[in-house]
């Protein structure tokens, strides 16, 4: 059976575009497939107009992803997508609504993208936040190829702009593997301060009374944000005053309170146990590594005194384990364990505690 011609049909490089920018707005294209789009959008000067025009229009969707009224809109347009991969001979008796589909999902969302661009909408969807909850650990991909590994009762805010990639951790843990882009610095502010780099790997903590960064690879510099200034650090210091260059293996140790610092080596090994689910301590002041289990307890611990909570941890525990910690800083340690109110309290035997 001869279809009829259709005037408004996509052609087959469009197809092809739609394609692309499918893949690579998913995830992260393979070697195999770097080479591939390289020598699709140098064969011919309409790919590249076609692929530019495509990306247009899905950053136009991207932008206004969290507005309910156009969620309907983006499936729309991504279902339509979706169909433009099917064989020919599967697709052919549909093909005309498709098309039309998606002509109207992608004009929609153009059209929308020009009233922002215009001015007429003004419309944020504001950074990207990733957390966890308690006991719960994830691994994040971000846009541009860096990851970001939580831990358990962690939460991260990400910003990205063309000049600018801007991250908050507001509480717990983070690890972050970060992809080159020296015209692009790679900011993570916690507590007042800023960590920039541009291809690295580096932990940022944030305790009751600490702010900590390790450096597992590459180089960062800390910077001190003052606390009414927006983390917008560049890759010269712009925004704030250099307090620290780290080296692969040293950490960082900022006192919230006390405002000092201080440069120390670090065990990377251990110091990244968490990831594997174990909690290490060396030396680690009970109050503190009572913050980190708290991250996986169901029933939190509370440090009943002083005394108590100076007492130094050594041991590796299982993470999510709170009566194997517990059982094993009261067998070590003068303190004794009383559960109320649904909280386990860790107190000073009587014996122990300094005379007043």
């Amino acid at each position: 059976m001869t279809h009829p011609a259709n005037d408004d049909a996509p052609l087959e490089y469009e197809e092809q575009a739609a394609e692309w920018c499918w893949r690579i707005a998913d995830r992260a294209l393979t070697d195999t497939e770097c080479d591939d789009f390289d020598a699709w959008i140098n064969a011919d000067p309409r790919h590249r107009a076609a692929f530019d025009e495509m990306v247009t229009v899905w950053k136009g969707t991207d932008a206004i992803a969290d507005m309910p009224g156009f969620l309907s809109l983006r499936a729309r347009a991504l279902t339509a997508m979706e169909d433009a991969r099917e064989p020919e001979d599967m697709r052919r008796g549909r093909q005309s609504g498709w098309r039309e589909g998606w002509y109207r999902a992608f004009a929609a969302a153009a059209a929308v993208t020009l009233m922002v661009m215009g001015g007429v909408w003004y419309l944020s969807s504001g950074p990207d936040v990733y957390a966890t909850g308690l006991g719960e650990r994830q691994v994040v991909r971000l846009a541009d190829g860096s990851s970001v590994s939580l831990d358990a009762s962690s939460r991260v805010t990400v910003d990205y702009s063309n000049d600018r990639r801007v991250l908050a951790l507001e509480s717990g843990r983070a690890k972050f593997d970060v992809a080159k882009d020296p015209l692009r610095p790679f900011t993570v502010t916690a507590a007042h301060k800023t960590v920039v780099a541009t291809g690295t790997a580096f932990s940022v903590e944030l305790l009751r009374d600490q702010m900590r960064v390790l450096l597992y690879e590459g180089h960062v510099s800390v910077l001190a944000q003052p606390p009414d200034t927006e983390a917008v650090a560049g890759a010269d210091g712009e925004g704030g005053q250099a307090e620290a260059q780290l080296s692969p293996g040293q950490e960082f140790v900022a006192g919230l309170s006390s405002g000092t610092t201080t440069i120390a080596s670090a065990d990377m090994v251990r110091s990244l146990s968490w990831e594997g689910g174990r909690l290490t301590f060396i030396d680690e002041p009970l109050a503190r590594a009572v913050e980190r289990v708290n991250r996986y307890a169901e029933t939190p611990i509370v440090i009943g005194d002083a005394a108590a909570g100076a007492h130094l941890v050594n041991g590796v525990f299982d993470a999510g384990d709170t009566r194997g910690f517990i059982s094993g800083v009261t067998a070590i340690f003068p303190v004794n364990a009383r559960a109320r109110d649904g909280e386990t309290r860790l107190v000073s035997t009587p014996s122990s505690r300094p005379e007043s």
